[in-house]
């Protein structure tokens, strides 16, 4: 199913990348987007990593292992759930940035 797209919505498109033609410039807007994610996952996973003082990697052995303190409390585990969730995103956006290229 096809879709246009407003006059008004390319206008804008053209302005923000100074591309006329829609495909180059939903190509640049989607690769900005996926930059601009990546870059917000980044610190989001620091800031995890910074707060365990360690990889997923690393704390996901540890809690399979039973070895992280509280880890059954609703913060460990939410973090646990974000962290992973946060890993297999910053996949798909990664092999995302590299079909736009």
């Amino acid at each position: 199913m096809a879709e246009g797209i407003s006059p008004q919505l390319l206008k804008v498109l053209t302005d923000v990348t100074g591309e006329v033609k829609l495909e180059s410039a939903l190509r640049i807007v989607a690769q900005e987007a996926v930059v601009h994610r990546l870059e917000r996952m980044a610190e989001q996973i620091h800031t995890l990593e910074q707060k365990y003082g360690t990889s997923f990697e690393e704390f996901d052995q540890r809690f399979q292992a039973g070895e992280i303190p509280n880890q059954h409390s609703f913060e460990v585990e939410q973090d646990y759930l974000e962290w992973e969730g946060l890993l297999c995103r910053r996949r798909r956006l990664q092999e995302a940035e590299v079909r736009l290229r």
